[in-house]
Protein backbone atom coordinates (compact mmCIF):
# COMPACT_ATOMS: atom_id res chain seq x y z
CA UNK A 1 0.00 0.00 0.00
CA UNK A 2 1.52 3.32 -0.85
CA UNK A 3 2.43 6.02 1.51
CA UNK A 4 -0.41 8.49 0.13
CA UNK A 5 -2.69 5.79 0.35
CA UNK A 6 -1.79 5.17 3.84
CA UNK A 7 -1.71 9.04 4.81
CA UNK A 8 -5.26 9.52 3.29
CA UNK A 9 -6.76 5.91 5.34
CA UNK A 10 -5.24 8.07 8.68
CA UNK A 11 -7.00 11.24 7.72
CA UNK A 12 -10.27 9.87 6.78
CA UNK A 13 -10.27 7.47 10.29
CA UNK A 14 -9.23 10.13 12.49
CA UNK A 15 -12.37 12.59 10.99
CA UNK A 16 -14.52 9.51 11.37
CA UNK A 17 -13.56 8.98 15.02
CA UNK A 18 -13.49 12.03 16.26
CA UNK A 19 -15.67 12.26 18.96
CA UNK A 20 -15.89 15.86 20.70
CA UNK A 21 -18.93 14.80 23.27
CA UNK A 22 -16.23 15.11 25.93
CA UNK A 23 -15.63 18.91 25.80
CA UNK A 24 -18.51 21.40 27.62
CA UNK A 25 -18.35 24.53 26.43
CA UNK A 26 -18.28 27.31 29.23
CA UNK A 27 -18.82 30.86 29.78
CA UNK A 28 -15.77 32.81 30.06
CA UNK A 29 -14.45 33.25 33.95
CA UNK A 30 -16.07 35.28 35.96
CA UNK A 31 -13.45 38.31 36.30
CA UNK A 32 -13.70 38.99 32.46
CA UNK A 33 -16.44 42.07 31.42
CA UNK A 34 -19.24 41.29 29.97
CA UNK A 35 -19.21 37.58 30.56
CA UNK A 36 -23.45 37.69 31.23
CA UNK A 37 -25.62 41.02 29.65
CA UNK A 38 -28.97 41.19 29.68
CA UNK A 39 -28.83 40.70 25.77
CA UNK A 40 -25.29 38.33 24.77
CA UNK A 41 -23.06 35.66 27.03
CA UNK A 42 -19.40 34.79 26.09
CA UNK A 43 -18.31 31.64 25.72
CA UNK A 44 -14.38 30.47 25.60
CA UNK A 45 -13.39 29.30 22.17
CA UNK A 46 -12.44 25.43 22.10
CA UNK A 47 -8.77 25.31 21.76
CA UNK A 48 -7.16 22.58 19.45
CA UNK A 49 -10.00 20.21 19.35
CA UNK A 50 -11.52 20.00 16.12
CA UNK A 51 -10.23 18.32 12.79
CA UNK A 52 -7.47 21.22 11.71
CA UNK A 53 -7.25 18.95 8.22
CA UNK A 54 -10.75 18.91 7.46
CA UNK A 55 -13.11 21.53 5.86
CA UNK A 56 -15.98 20.67 7.67
CA UNK A 57 -18.16 23.59 9.31
CA UNK A 58 -18.53 24.06 12.33
CA UNK A 59 -21.44 25.79 14.03
CA UNK A 60 -22.79 27.24 17.45
CA UNK A 61 -25.96 25.31 18.69
CA UNK A 62 -28.23 28.11 20.82
CA UNK A 63 -31.35 26.21 22.63
CA UNK A 64 -33.66 26.42 25.20
CA UNK A 65 -33.81 23.26 25.32
CA UNK A 66 -31.87 19.69 24.47
CA UNK A 67 -32.73 18.67 21.09
CA UNK A 68 -31.99 16.23 19.00
CA UNK A 69 -29.10 17.16 16.70
CA UNK A 70 -29.76 14.40 13.79
CA UNK A 71 -33.24 16.27 13.07
CA UNK A 72 -31.83 20.01 12.83
CA UNK A 73 -33.60 21.88 10.23
CA UNK A 74 -31.17 23.51 8.26
CA UNK A 75 -30.65 26.18 7.70
CA UNK A 76 -31.91 27.48 10.95
CA UNK A 77 -31.60 30.98 11.31
CA UNK A 78 -31.81 33.18 14.40
CA UNK A 79 -35.34 34.10 13.58
CA UNK A 80 -35.92 30.96 13.80
CA UNK A 81 -35.60 30.73 17.20
CA UNK A 82 -39.24 31.67 18.72
CA UNK A 83 -40.47 28.58 16.53
CA UNK A 84 -38.10 26.13 16.83
CA UNK A 85 -36.51 26.65 19.83
CA UNK A 86 -33.03 26.66 18.99
CA UNK A 87 -31.05 28.85 16.20
CA UNK A 88 -27.59 27.63 14.64
CA UNK A 89 -24.85 30.57 14.05
CA UNK A 90 -21.42 31.48 14.47
CA UNK A 91 -20.26 28.96 11.28
CA UNK A 92 -16.86 28.71 10.73
CA UNK A 93 -14.46 25.59 9.29
CA UNK A 94 -13.09 23.17 11.47
CA UNK A 95 -9.55 24.23 10.61
CA UNK A 96 -10.37 28.15 12.09
CA UNK A 97 -10.41 26.76 15.72
CA UNK A 98 -6.11 26.40 16.07
CA UNK A 99 -4.02 24.84 18.70
CA UNK A 100 -2.63 28.50 19.63
CA UNK A 101 -2.11 29.28 23.15
CA UNK A 102 -3.38 32.85 23.11
CA UNK A 103 -7.04 33.06 25.01
CA UNK A 104 -9.89 33.54 22.38
CA UNK A 105 -13.88 34.05 23.51
CA UNK A 106 -16.98 33.69 21.10
CA UNK A 107 -19.21 36.15 22.22
CA UNK A 108 -22.81 34.92 21.81
CA UNK A 109 -25.91 37.40 20.93
CA UNK A 110 -23.48 40.62 19.59
CA UNK A 111 -24.33 40.91 15.85
CA UNK A 112 -27.34 44.34 16.63
CA UNK A 113 -27.72 44.38 12.01
CA UNK A 114 -27.98 40.30 11.16
CA UNK A 115 -26.66 41.45 7.54
CA UNK A 116 -26.30 37.63 7.15
CA UNK A 117 -30.05 36.22 8.47
CA UNK A 118 -28.90 32.58 7.82
CA UNK A 119 -25.46 33.03 10.22
CA UNK A 120 -26.81 35.75 12.25
CA UNK A 121 -25.75 36.53 16.02
CA UNK A 122 -28.57 38.35 17.13
CA UNK A 123 -28.97 39.76 20.78
CA UNK A 124 -30.74 37.16 23.00
CA UNK A 125 -34.75 38.60 23.46
CA UNK A 126 -35.17 37.17 26.94
CA UNK A 127 -33.14 36.13 30.10
CA UNK A 128 -32.83 32.51 28.85
CA UNK A 129 -32.54 29.87 30.01
CA UNK A 130 -30.01 29.12 27.10
CA UNK A 131 -28.14 25.77 26.18
CA UNK A 132 -25.50 25.28 23.64
CA UNK A 133 -23.29 23.09 21.79
CA UNK A 134 -20.96 22.92 18.86
CA UNK A 135 -21.92 20.84 16.21
CA UNK A 136 -19.82 20.09 12.90
CA UNK A 137 -22.04 19.68 9.70
CA UNK A 138 -20.43 18.31 6.51
CA UNK A 139 -21.14 18.97 2.88
CA UNK A 140 -24.38 18.01 3.05
CA UNK A 141 -25.46 19.74 6.44
CA UNK A 142 -25.48 16.55 7.87
CA UNK A 143 -24.36 16.34 11.50
CA UNK A 144 -21.04 14.15 12.05
CA UNK A 145 -19.65 15.47 15.04
CA UNK A 146 -20.77 17.18 18.41
CA UNK A 147 -19.44 18.45 21.60
CA UNK A 148 -21.60 17.84 24.73
CA UNK A 149 -24.32 20.30 26.04
CA UNK A 150 -23.31 23.57 28.47
CA UNK A 151 -25.14 23.76 31.52
CA UNK A 152 -27.69 26.05 30.93
CA UNK A 153 -27.36 29.79 31.22
CA UNK A 154 -29.30 32.52 32.47
CA UNK A 155 -29.13 36.17 31.67
CA UNK A 156 -29.36 39.26 34.01
CA UNK A 157 -32.64 40.59 33.77
CA UNK A 158 -33.19 44.98 34.22
CA UNK A 159 -35.68 45.97 36.46
CA UNK A 160 -38.47 48.52 35.28
CA UNK A 161 -38.41 51.35 35.98
CA UNK A 162 -41.56 51.20 38.32
CA UNK A 163 -39.84 49.19 40.49
CA UNK A 164 -36.57 50.31 41.19
CA UNK A 165 -35.99 51.95 44.45
CA UNK A 166 -34.90 55.53 44.68
CA UNK A 167 -34.05 55.90 48.36
CA UNK A 168 -30.43 56.45 48.74
CA UNK A 169 -29.85 53.60 50.74
CA UNK A 170 -31.17 50.10 50.80
CA UNK A 171 -33.16 49.70 53.04
CA UNK A 172 -33.39 46.28 55.30
CA UNK A 173 -36.60 45.30 57.05
CA UNK A 174 -34.74 46.07 60.26
CA UNK A 175 -34.66 49.65 59.30
CA UNK A 176 -37.64 49.62 58.51
CA UNK A 177 -38.76 48.44 62.32
CA UNK A 178 -36.39 50.91 63.55
CA UNK A 179 -37.72 53.71 61.79
CA UNK A 180 -41.48 52.97 62.58
CA UNK A 181 -40.41 53.21 66.18
CA UNK A 182 -38.45 56.42 66.11
CA UNK A 183 -41.27 57.98 64.26
CA UNK A 184 -44.22 56.78 66.90
CA UNK A 185 -41.81 58.07 69.50
CA UNK A 186 -41.25 61.30 68.19
CA UNK A 187 -44.93 61.58 67.63
CA UNK A 188 -46.02 61.11 71.55
CA UNK A 189 -42.95 63.36 72.61
CA UNK A 190 -44.81 65.92 70.35
CA UNK A 191 -47.81 65.42 71.70
CA UNK A 192 -46.24 65.68 75.12
CA UNK A 193 -44.34 68.85 74.39
CA UNK A 194 -48.54 70.41 73.56
CA UNK A 195 -49.91 69.42 76.56
CA UNK A 196 -47.40 70.48 78.56
CA UNK A 197 -47.49 73.93 77.51
CA UNK A 198 -51.66 74.41 77.24
CA UNK A 199 -51.32 72.89 81.22
CA UNK A 200 -48.92 75.43 81.86
CA UNK A 201 -50.08 78.32 80.24
CA UNK A 202 -53.15 77.62 82.70
CA UNK A 203 -51.30 78.53 85.97
CA UNK A 204 -50.05 81.47 84.80
CA UNK A 205 -51.75 84.53 86.47
CA UNK A 206 -51.63 88.08 84.49
CA UNK A 207 -49.27 90.48 85.67
CA UNK A 208 -50.98 93.38 88.07
CA UNK A 209 -50.82 96.99 86.98
CA UNK A 210 -49.86 99.45 89.16
CA UNK A 211 -52.11 102.16 90.06
CA UNK A 212 -51.02 106.04 89.10
CA UNK A 213 -48.92 107.58 91.36
CA UNK A 214 -49.46 111.41 92.56
CA UNK A 215 -46.90 113.74 92.69
CA UNK A 216 -46.63 117.56 93.53
CA UNK A 217 -44.20 120.41 91.74
CA UNK A 218 -42.24 122.93 93.43
CA UNK A 219 -39.25 125.49 91.78
CA UNK A 220 -35.94 125.68 92.98
CA UNK A 221 -35.38 129.67 94.74
CA UNK A 222 -32.35 130.67 93.08
CA UNK A 223 -33.55 129.70 89.75
CA UNK A 224 -34.41 133.13 88.67
CA UNK A 225 -34.76 133.46 84.27
CA UNK A 226 -35.32 129.75 83.80
CA UNK A 227 -36.64 127.89 85.60
CA UNK A 228 -36.74 123.69 86.42
CA UNK A 229 -39.20 121.92 87.17
CA UNK A 230 -39.42 118.59 89.33
CA UNK A 231 -41.73 115.91 90.15
CA UNK A 232 -41.35 113.71 93.28
CA UNK A 233 -44.08 111.37 94.81
CA UNK A 234 -46.26 112.92 97.20
CA UNK A 235 -46.40 110.87 100.59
Amino acid sequence: MSSHIQVWMLVTLSVVAADYTYYIPQLVPTSLQGRLTTTTFTLESPKCLFNQMSTNTVWLLVANKIVDTTKLTIPAPYSSFASNGYYLTLNATESSYNCDNNASYIRVGSDTSCSTPNTCNGPLASSGKYIVKFVVLDINNKTVDETGWSGFITLPQGKASSVIDTWPGRRSGGMIVLTSILSVLLAFILVGLIGAFILGSKHVKPDTVAPPVATKNYETHYASEKKHTYSEPLN
